[in-house]
């Protein structure tokens, strides 16, 4: 991979709807929430994470939309983001970068940036993309990527009624490893647990532009906001290294511990969700995708970092 791309992504994240100084080049508009992450010990077999053992452990939760601007409306967003930060017992973290669709749109670094670039030529006024009009160039430029274009196309049709009832999915295979060193190859999904539906939110003839944030807080003054966390176990022949494959639905699915959101939080610090830093008992695949968002997503952090300093 050239070490050049990281930056051009980067750079081609800032002309699609613009730049926004001090904001992340992508999932920009999000909100912080402090939950409980409560392992069940069915893990254990498996890795020696510490957060996936039998000791429950707090978390720092990014709920998101996906575009790079701040203020774009929660309904024009087509995937949707829940990344966690894990504070592990022994003071060290492990992240999970989480989207609405489990795959990704490419296997290819260099692929991707040019997918971005085709988006960028879609422009309908001042940060304003068509991204119907995107995904349907894409699908005559990239036909090999069909399956995964069309379910991005198709979350674009029906805006989500909540973020408490949508699965998340950290797109990448991850290795567990185990005391006897033995290593896993697992695929993670969260699922919400039974949540009240609140269809009359999108039956609203003036839609707030942040209605997803405000419908948690509604929850949130209820009580908690629950998913459960599973794996997927791999077999031989399932692939590691190609985040634009999804595994068959007959995979061993395993359910190891529950999260918890308690409350909305205002973090003073500007925290990175890198899904590389998976901490003890969890090792990363040769997956170029997953290296690649390692190196842009540093990028964007100093580039947003800076920007911020620079602020009276």
């Amino acid at each position: 991979m050239s070490d050049t791309l990281p930056k051009e992504a980067v750079n081609t994240l800032e002309q699609i709807q613009g730049k926004f100084p001090g904001y992340r080049r992508a999932h920009a508009k999000g909100d912080f929430y402090e939950a409980i992450f409560t392992p069940n010990g069915n893990a254990t077999a498996y890795t020696l994470a510490p957060h996936l053992q039998q000791t429950p452990v707090t978390a720092t939760v990014r709920f998101s939309n996906s575009p790079p601007n701040p203020t774009a409306a929660d309904f024009l967003s087509p995937a949707k983001g829940m990344a966690i930060h894990f504070h592990q017992p022994d003071g060290s973290i492990s992240h999970q970068v989480c989207a609405t669709v489990p795959m990704f749109v490419t296997k290819d670094p260099k692929t991707f940036t040019d997918m971005l670039k085709i988006l960028t030529s879609h422009k309908t006024g001042i940060h304003s993309i068509d991204l119907g009009l995107g995904v349907t160039q894409l699908l005559t430029t990239f036909p090999e990527h069909k399956n995964t274009l069309l379910a991005l196309k198709g979350q674009l049709k029906q805006p989500p009624i909540s973020y408490a009832t949508l699965n998340y999915y950290p797109i990448h295979a991850f290795y567990f490893v185990n005391a006897e060193g033995k290593r896993q190859a697992i695929k993670y999904e969260w699922h919400p647990v039974k949540q009240e539906k609140s269809p009359s939110i999108l039956d609203r003839l003036n839609l707030s532009t942040d209605y997803l944030s405000e419908d948690l807080e509604r929850r949130l003054d209820k009580g908690t906001v629950t998913f459960e966390l599973y794996i997927r176990l791999a077999e031989s022949t399932d692939t590691t290294d190609d985040p634009t494959n999804v595994w068959p639905d007959d995979r061993q699915k395993i359910l190891v511990g529950q999260l918890a959101i308690n409350k909305k939080i205002f973090p003073t610090e500007s925290l990175l969700f890198d899904p590389t830093i998976v901490g003890k008992g969890i090792e990363l695949p040769d997956d170029p995708i997953l290296h690649f968002r390692h190196e842009a997503y540093a990028v964007s952090y100093d580039r947003r970092n800076n920007e911020n300093k620079k602020t009276p």
